[in-house]
């Protein structure tokens, strides 16, 4: 056995270096010479390895030749990115790099437009073709459709339609109303419409001032007298026409006797209606059927001179509101005026008595309807006196009768209606719930 003297007395064996970073390097197999780790190497079976450096690279596939980098993309460099590392060379540029520019075919697939067709398909269709097609739209998508073209322009004003149009509450500016007037409009319904004057300005001198229009509605519109004025200085065709509630003039009065085609009149509380005023309208409207000139305040000179000259054909007249200024002769002179009257309406009128009913009875044989209404100084039993005309259907007393004598009048009456209707319906455009039509004439072409 060793002692331990001779263990001290051993030779120390050098230590091995160290590398730089504070490791042992360990012999491997690998620092021997080439010759030893071959012969090794054949007894354990195996071969060494050749170098590849001298073995050429393989190309890549066609198909997988294609750049990682987007064409044309600058090179990033570490050294800027990051500024506070060392400066690292970037990787050099492979094969891969340099086989043209990028497919990016595998990320989307854009469609490519198609061709647009140029062809107009509407230069096909005939006009009688476009002209139905249009019937369909409202007024202000065919203003609309006027800017469209030349032919489209023509089309969308041709007079079949514009023959029906209803402004009825709108505001009516400035040289609007005598354009739509050179359309062609036949039936036109402007009640309470807020219209402006003048009606025809100077960007729409070139178009004809004579209008078409035939039936129109101006019941309680807002317009002044001069504008009446210019309005019914172009009508000459008027058929029925209604000015409720409007400010007239003698003016206008004579331009609206220029009508001589006129049927229906209403002038129902107008303002501004004198004697001078009636002269033309009782002288040139020989074709009147229905005239409403009730609650206009006329003088008892006007009273007198319209129970005269009114036409002989007239069948429908109102001339209530009449207090003071209508009296039994007058009554007598009207009989005698407008024997062919079916239709009668003297409401208010607190200076009639009973032989007014006895004179309306003997003279008036074709009478229908009359309206009595608020006229205190007839005697209710005069009023059975009108049981004597056969075709009478319907009769108004409001204010007159207790319910006692009402019953009792009904019961003498029995084949006559009392006091069924409040208003009177006489020459006015619209009644009831019916607000698309005037007269029974429908303003607006469709439903839309």
């Amino acid at each position: 056995m060793t002692s331990q003297n001779d263990l001290l007395r051993a030779p120390t064996r050098k230590r091995k270096p160290r590398s730089e970073h504070g490791f042992r390097r360990v012999r491997t197999m690998w620092d021997v010479d080439t010759e030893s780790a071959t012969s090794l190497l054949e007894d354990m079976g195996v071969a060494m390895l050749e170098d590849d450096d001298n073995v050429p690279m393989p190309s890549p596939p066609s198909h997988i030749q294609r750049s990682v980098r987007p064409p044309g993309a600058p090179r990033i460099l570490l050294n800027t990115a990051f500024p506070n590392k060392q400066h690292i060379t970037p990787m050099p540029t492979t094969q891969l790099d340099r086989q043209g520019p990028i497919d990016n075919s595998f990320l989307f697939k854009q469609a490519k437009p198609k061709a647009c067709d140029t062809f107009d398909h509407w230069h096909r269709l005939s006009e009688e073709i476009v002209l139905s097609i249009f019937r369909w739209l409202p007024k202000p998508v065919l203003v609309r459709c006027a800017r469209v073209c030349r032919r489209w322009n023509r089309l969308a004003f041709d007079e079949t339609l514009w023959r029906r149009l209803d402004l009825a509450n709108k505001v009516i500016k400035t040289g609007v109303l005598g354009r739509i007037l050179s359309r062609g409009v036949a039936v036109m319904r402007l009640a309470k419409a807020e219209i402006f004057t003048p009606l025809f300005t100077d960007l729409n001198s070139s178009l004809p001032r004579i209008s078409k229009v035939q039936y129109l509605d101006l019941s309680m519109a807002t317009v002044n007298s001069e504008g009446l004025e210019e309005l019914f200085a172009s009508c000459h065709l008027l058929r029925k026409l209604s000015l409720e509630n409007t400010q007239l003039n003698t003016n206008v009065c004579r331009y609206i006797g220029q009508n001589s085609n006129l049927e229906v009149l209403n002038l129902c509380m107008c303002s501004g209606i004198t004697e001078n005023g009636l002269v033309p309208i009782c002288n040139n409207l020989q074709r009147l059927d229905a005239l409403n000139i009730g609650w206009t305040d006329m003088t008892r000179g006007a009273v007198l001179y319209l129970v005269i000259c009114l036409p002989a054909e007239l069948t429908k007249l109102n001339l209530s509101g009449c207090r003071t200024s209508l009296l039994d002769e007058d009554i007598q002179q009207l009989c005698n005026s407008c024997p062919h009257l079916k239709e009668l309406d003297l409401s208010d009128a607190t200076m009639l008595s009973s032989a007014s009913v006895e004179c309306i009875a003997a003279s008036l044989s074709g009478l229908e309807y009359i309206a009595l209404s608020r006229c205190y100084r007839i005697m209710p039993s005069s009023l059975t006196l009108l049981g004597n005309i056969p075709t009478l259907l319907a009769l108004d007393v409001f204010g007159m009768l207790k319910e006692s004598a009402l019953l009792q009048l009904r019961q003498v009456l029995c084949n006559i209606e009392v006091n069924k209707f409040p208003f009177s319906s006489i020459a006015r455009p619209t009644t009831g719930i019916r607000r698309t039509s005037i007269w029974g004439v429908r303003v607006r072409d469709t439903a839309i």
